[in-house]
């Protein structure tokens, strides 16, 4: 019996997939519907711990899959019989554990994949055009611009490092729920994002954040520069509000930290996405000295803050690294290109570049058009 409720329940995941992948109406229904449900229920109970559930889950999993080679190695070595109903109730728990990571990953990531994007639902008249080499100018320099001018505004340590007295955390939450009164997708609770205990590792990662749907968090590294906080929180927090795609959510990262009335955010935001419109800009011109400097400059103090860690904390993490940090880094990008690319995501990594795309649709009517 319990065999048929397992692949009964294994058969009816395995088409909910199916349906998502055909179906963008059912996939639209279940971020507006039962999506919420999840975070307004489930992310409430996992905010009430100080730390990181899912960071925790990841570890546990680990230690679950160890035991269960450990015990598969022992099984062929000892041929008791204790051993071998040992081995059946362990293995038999570790594929429910299996089908319940399974279906959550299901409802709370794999279904958000083919959901409608954000221009998509808010910007469609602008989603079907096509913007010019001269409007990506307009917009990088606009760009450029706010951040010369707020370069100005930040408080500064002794070494010249920003420094942040705010709380990055309440602040976010309130930048997006101010943003949620115009997209009324973004509206309602957010759980509070949580700083990941393996702060090191992710930095040998170059990841900023994540967010887990097998505990409905926001997640965030603890060790990067203060700058990218705002906008990765914001960032992650988007992911809860069903914003699967990498571009969907760094553009409302920074919508919500331009808007926000902290200067600091407001930095931050326009900080997380200079490097891609500075590199799209770059190719549009073909790298020409001249025509750059034809355009705003970025200031010294921009470019020094155009940093993942600062050179003290790359330090302190390669002291404490275990594995070479190109080896982490490669691996994690390869199951990130991998990942994305299972769930539709065609242009894998590079798909994160194309948050330009949205602010040449954001700036239409604004800095142009």
């Amino acid at each position: 019996m319990k065999r048929k409720v397992w692949l009964g329940l294994f058969g009816l995941t395995i088409l909910v997939n199916v349906v998502a992948w055909n179906s963008r109406q059912f996939c639209d229904w279940h971020v507006k519907h039962l999506f919420p449900a999840a975070v307004n229920g489930y992310g409430r109970l996992t905010s009430l711990f100080p730390f990181s559930v899912g960071e925790w889950m990841i570890a546990l999993g680990l230690l679950l899959l160890l035991e269960a080679v450990l015990l598969g190695i022992v099984r062929l070595f000892v041929r008791r019989e204790w051993v071998k109903l040992l081995c059946r109730g362990y293995y038999r728990a570790f594929a429910w554990i299996l089908l319940a990571v399974f279906m959550v990953m299901t409802w709370n990531c794999f279904i958000l994949y083919h959901a409608s994007k954000f221009d998509e639902k808010y910007m469609p008249e602008r989603a079907a055009k096509g913007y010019t080499d001269q409007e990506l100018a307009l917009v990088r320099d606009h760009i450029v611009e706010q951040l010369n001018e707020l370069s100005n505004l930040m408080e500064r340590d002794g070494d010249g490092y920003l420094v942040y007295t705010g709380q990055v955390t309440q602040e976010a939450i309130a930048a997006m729920q101010k943003l949620g009164e115009e997209y009324g997708q973004l509206a309602g609770y957010y759980p509070r994002a949580k700083i990941i205990r393996a702060s090191d590792l992710l930095s040998q990662e170059y990841m900023m954040g994540y967010y887990f749907p097998f505990s409905m968090e926001a997640n965030y590294n603890g060790r990067m520069y203060v700058v990218n906080m705002p906008s990765t929180i914001c960032h992650e927090l988007a992911h809860l509000k069903g914003f699967i795609f990498e571009d969907d959510a760094n553009f409302i990262g920074f919508l919500a930290c331009i808007t926000s009335d902290d200067p600091f955010f407001r930095y931050s935001g326009y900080m997380g996405v200079l490097s891609y419109v500075e590199r799209e800009f770059l190719n549009s011109i073909g790298h020409n000295a001249s025509l750059y400097a034809e355009h705003p400059g970025i200031a010294d103090q921009v470019y020094g803050d155009d940093l993942f860690l600062t050179a003290e904390a790359w330090e302190e993490v390669e002291e404490k690294a275990v594995v070479d940090t190109e080896v982490v880094k490669k691996a994690s990008n390869q199951f990130t290109e991998a990942t994305l690319k299972i769930n539709g995501v065609e242009d894998g990594m590079k798909s994160y570049g194309r948050v330009v795309q949205l602010l040449l649709e954001y700036y239409d009517g604004i800095l142009y058009g």
